[in-house]
């Protein structure tokens, strides 16, 4: 009987310390890093789940391959940005966007290639000419969104929700209406 209970009561020591030592895991971001995006616009390769970037204008920024799971980017402008010579478009190819909110965003012209989008909220988002290819939308809400013109190449819209949604041929799909 003290052997079980010194047993568990090592595991919970364990356990804690766990916990503890890893809490840098646990938060999602590295404010330094979130900062130091909003500045540069770019970020490839960094982890910025969570973080709140809503109403932000983040034309032609570079995420690709970016951790943005859970990432509230609602309302924010993520369309190509014009230079005097040139035109950045913002990249968020390769890039984990699982459950992120994009409500109302502008990703107009956006590559999202191969990126993964499960359950994101895309309400009224404008993903006018953006490139969807190869990109996972499985359980993705697309109401209301424009998707005109869009490339949905290999794109995986398993259990989408489409509804009032412009389609690239700019049809209107209707098919999760309730």
């Amino acid at each position: 009987m003290g052997n079980c209970f010194l047993n568990k009561f090592i595991f919970s020591l364990l356990l804690t310390s766990f916990f503890l030592f890893s809490s840098k895991e646990l938060c999602a971001f590295d404010e330094s890093k979130l900062e130091k995006f909003k500045l540069t616009k770019k970020c490839e390769y960094c982890d910025l789940s969570d973080s709140d970037l809503s109403k932000l204008n983040l034309q032609g920024s570079n995420l690709q391959n970016a951790k943005l799971e859970n990432a509230n980017l609602e309302e924010s402008d993520l369309s190509p940005k014009q230079m005097e010579k040139t035109t950045l478009f913002t990249n968020l190819e390769n890039a984990n966007c699982r459950n992120a909110n994009l409500k109302g965003a502008d990703l107009s012209l956006s590559k999202l290639s191969n990126s993964y989008f499960k359950g994101a909220n895309l309400q009224r988002a404008l993903l006018f000419k953006s490139d969807l290819s190869g990109g996972n939308f499985a359980k993705a809400n697309f109401t209301n969104a424009n998707l005109t013109d869009a490339d949905l190449t290999d794109a995986k819209l398993d259990g989408a929700i489409f509804c009032s949604t412009i389609m690239p041929n700019g049809e209107t799909n209707d098919k999760n209406c309730k």
